[in-house]
């Protein structure tokens, strides 16, 4: 499913499992009861966008949504997982 989503980054892009092709970042998305997290991957045509990233940036991506099992065994069995096709640096900072 394709989806676009604003938000907070929570976490700078880091690689992912080692791949340097590949970073990941945290994305808080404002609800009314508090905030969804989102895990945004970012593609190698991605990767040197993403590396100007930092925490607290707001930003909005397109791309397709995934569920994926959580590997820590936490309380969500499944997080969700947006796979980048485009990207927008904010300059207006979402209100919570």
């Amino acid at each position: 499913m394709l989806v676009t989503i604003s938000g907070l980054v929570g976490r700078a892009p880091q690689c992912l499992f080692g791949d340097r092709a590949m970073l990941e970042a945290a994305l808080a998305v404002p609800t009314g009861d508090g905030k969804d997290w989102f895990a945004v991957r970012f593609s190698n045509a991605f990767v040197d966008a993403a590396q100007v990233i930092r925490k607290g940036d707001t930003i909005s991506v397109t791309g397709e949504l995934t569920f994926e099992p959580m590997p820590d065994g936490s309380i969500a069995l499944f997080k969700p997982v947006v796979a980048v096709s485009d990207l927008q640096l904010c300059d207006a900072p979402i209100a919570y």
